[in-house]
């Protein structure tokens, strides 16, 4: 029988008081020598102080890497406490304050959970990318593992994304645009892309999600991914999720999600080589990824326009050949305003 069940459950006043000596032996090591005296004179006076010690002990070493963290944390702070101009004794206290303050935090929180769950809820990086008309942008992030290069991510022009590390996940938050992404595989921090539409859930592979503000479209090059909409059939709570493998694409469209289908994934992201592939795109969808490249955007006369289709591959940059060749392949009129923007009229 544990010293804890034999002597009752210590009382949390008592634990907390186990646990501010075992945080100023261990994070303030200027205190350790006469913090370990103390706790060892504390733990002798009864047996329940004994049983709060273990107790303490416990919630402690339950943290694991944490400590690390509290003592980066509580050194900063004493470094600002000692450029202060107060004297010695006068800092006493604010010191003291600070490490009743993780205290706090391993005390009744911990003992419900919920101090390893604020712990592992921290990000370790964070960071938001994005790109102007015409900008292309390589980012990689700081998630490999054994000192090997992260996962990558390349963005075409007006896209965005906010990136964020936890020690347990990876999570992206897409808003806009196209990004093809190359995951390290990594089974203990899952890795999950959040867009408009649905949520995206990989370990490691290679794929590409496009959102122009119509149906967000993803394709796997490489590995496979998971797709999950964020609603169900006909706006119902379950949503049922999609396993994608390489070669295939799916598109969602207002919680809808369209078969799987056979296509060339490579070419969705082929304007990292300053290429435009549309295969049956939305023309409203096909525009916006043109007008990424264009100062004066190219705009149509309706909602029958933009649900054309346009199928071709198309240089990125010459924007001037896809207007001369659009009036070929689709029944339109291009007509130039004073302003410099495009309409596209019905024939």
């Amino acid at each position: 029988m544990s010293i804890g069940m034999a002597m009752g459950a210590p009382r949390e006043r008592m634990v907390e008081k186990a646990l501010a000596l075992i945080v100023e032996a261990e994070i303030a090591p200027d205190q350790a020598a006469h913090a370990r005296l103390a706790l060892s004179q504390w733990r002798g006076k009864s047996p329940e102080h004994a049983a709060a010690l273990l107790e303490a002990r416990q919630r402690w070493d339950a943290l694991g890497g944490m400590a690390d963290d509290l003592r980066t944390h509580f050194e900063a702070s004493k470094a600002d406490l000692a450029n202060a101009s107060a004297a010695t004794d006068a800092r006493r206290p604010q010191r003291r304050k600070h490490l009743l303050s993780i205290v706090g935090l391993l005390g009744v929180g911990l003992l419900g959970g919920r101090g390893v769950h604020w712990y592992l809820q921290q990000p370790v990086f964070h960071a938001a990318f994005q790109t102007r008309t015409a900008q292309l942008l390589k980012a990689t992030l700081t998630d490999g593992i054994d000192g090997r290069t992260g996962s990558r991510l390349d963005l075409a022009p007006l896209s965005a994304v906010d990136v964020t590390l936890y020690r347990q996940r990876r999570v992206v938050e897409m808003a806009r645009g196209e990004v093809r992404f190359e995951v390290i595989r990594d089974a203990d921090r899952p890795f999950r892309v959040r867009t408009r539409e649905g949520t995206i859930e990989v370990i490691g592979t290679v794929f590409t999600v496009r959102d122009r503000g119509g149906p967000v479209l993803i394709g796997v090059e490489r590995g496979h991914v998971r797709v999950r909409p964020l609603r169900g059939p006909e706006g119902s709570v379950e949503a049922h999720a999609v396993d994608l493998h390489a070669g295939e694409l799916v598109e969602i469209s207002d919680g809808s999600m369209a078969p799987v289908r056979r296509a060339d994934t490579t070419a969705l992201a082929a304007w990292r080589d300053g290429w435009l592939v549309f295969d049956n795109t939305p023309l409203s969808d096909a525009l916006a990824a043109v007008n990424s490249y264009r100062t004066q955007p190219i705009v149509t006369a309706g909602p029958r326009i933009d649900a054309m289709r346009l199928s071709g591959r198309f240089r990125s940059n010459d924007s001037i050949g896809l207007l001369a060749a659009l009036p070929s392949i689709l029944p339109l009129a291009a007509v130039t305003r004073p302003d410099g923007s495009v309409e596209l009229r019905q024939r």
